[in-house]
């Protein structure tokens, strides 16, 4: 008969080798009951990006959307003023609310839902690119000092709208706006 409980070095190497295999195999079935209770955290890399024509169509309901609400809110208020008030020297006062408007309705609607009106509509949403939610710095250079610079006019030629095209070329769909803010649009999946 072989003694089990025999004290050789080797059956304590054995004892010692069997029992670190254990601990192992305990510890990794803890990790698995861990790791499966814990919600799947998709990845910004495993989402797909959004191209330029998703992109162009929800521009242009937002378009539309920020036309009304011009028309409906602010058009209809200047109508009853004189001509003094709708004017600062050259600048149209008109002109600089509906820029308001413009930074405003894209600049809420993307913080506080992560996409636009246009955008929910045709399923996008803009994400930060490391996965952490958007930060008000993000969204003001996303939204206002970077499109500012999109819609400079120079003889009433919009000089630098050609740039919306950057995201046609990008393999990651991502414009100049997209790249100074550290943002990315992506297909929403709910």
């Amino acid at each position: 008969m072989v003694n089990h409980t025999a004290s050789t070095p080797l059956a304590r190497s054995r004892r010692a080798r069997l029992k670190n295999q254990e601990t192992v195999v305990s510890l990794n079935e803890e990790q698995l009951l861990l790791e499966s209770s814990e919600q799947p955290v998709e990845s910004v890399e495993a989402q797909q990006y959004a191209g330029f024509w998703v992109r162009f169509w929800a521009f242009l309901l937002d378009m539309l959307v920020l036309f009304s609400l011009n028309s409906l809110f602010i058009r209809s208020w200047f109508v009853f003023l004189d001509d003094g008030v709708q004017s600062i020297g050259p600048f149209a006062t008109l002109t600089f609310i509906q820029a308001g408007t413009f930074f405003l309705y894209f600049a809420l609607m993307t913080k506080f839902f992560g996409k636009t009106i246009g955008k929910m509509v045709l399923g996008i949403k803009v994400v930060s690119a490391d996965g952490s939610p958007l930060t008000w710095k993000q969204i003001i250079f996303r939204e206002g000092i970077v499109r500012l610079v999109y819609h400079i006019q120079i003889f009433t030629i919009s000089m630098f709208m050609w740039l919306y095209l950057f995201v046609a070329f990008v393999p990651t769909k991502r414009g100049l706006h997209d790249l100074v803010a550290d943002t990315m649009v992506v297909h929403d999946k709910k």
